[in-house]
């Protein structure tokens, strides 16, 4: 096929790190009343390094920079999908997938809109294994969810407000160690004529885990206070 047909197409790169192969090709936008998809893309690569690490073979559904979009009336949403595997298995598979509304008003003087979106996202990388004197690294997991609102007014083309709120919650593992995070952010604009400025705020928390719960024997050592523990819920003789 040609390679403007559908999206980059078919392409390989030589350097001196190894050879990429692949091809990639973007479906063209599918209207249907009320219903619209648009921003899907395809692609396949084959990585083959020449410093001896194993092959490895990519598929991705749109990308994270470019998710698709799919649209129906005032509702809408978006994603992306990835997975790369090689000759010991996978090695990072990631996705999201998000859906809101929106909204838009227009009176003459004044127009605005606002939306509102949720969406989960999700990322597992695999871990290498020890290779001679270097050590293993750990598999990380990361699952975040989010809530992002954003809102804008323009009057008269004059003064234009604006206002983006985002609040996300993330669980991350890496290895034994596994931490929650949470994040706000506030963002206020505001322009006037050929002025113009804006303000953020953000707050952030984070609670760690432990890298294991303590065992019972952690928590009761054997002795002394073992034989304590078991008396104290044998039964007493009587007489």
């Amino acid at each position: 096929m040609p390679a403007d047909v559908f999206g980059s197409g078919a392409y390989v790169e030589v350097d001196g790190t190894g050879v990429r192969a692949g091809y990639k090709f973007e479906l063209p936008a599918l209207r249907i009343g009320v219903f619209t998809l648009s921003n899907v893309s395809l692609a396949a690569e084959l990585r083959i390094p020449f410093d001896g690490t194993p092959v490895s073979f990519r598929f991705s559904v749109a990308e994270r920079e470019h998710p698709f979009n799919v649209t129906v009336s005032l509702l809408g949403g978006g994603g992306y999908f990835s997975m790369e595997v090689d000759t010991t298995g996978p090695r990072r598979i990631e996705g999201a997938i998000e859906f809101g509304g929106a909204a838009a008003l227009d009176i003459g003087v004044a127009s605005g809109g606002v939306s509102i979106m949720a969406g989960i996202r999700f990322t597992l990388e695999k871990g290498r294994a020890k290779e001679g004197d270097e050590p293993a690294t750990p598999d990380d997991v990361s699952l975040t969810g989010y809530l992002r609102c954003s809102g804008f007014l323009c009057v008269l083309g004059i003064v234009t407000v604006s206002v983006e709120f985002s609040l996300e919650l993330r669980y991350e593992k890496h290895g034994h160690q596994s931490v929650v995070r949470g994040r706000g952010t506030l963002t206020v604009s505001v322009r006037i004529a050929f002025f113009s400025k804006s303000v953020t705020l953000e707050l952030e928390r984070s609670f760690s885990g432990a890298p294991g719960d303590p065992s019972f024997a952690d928590c009761v050592p054997l002795e002394p206070y073992w034989r304590e523990f078991c008396e104290a819920y044998a039964p007493q003789p009587h007489g």
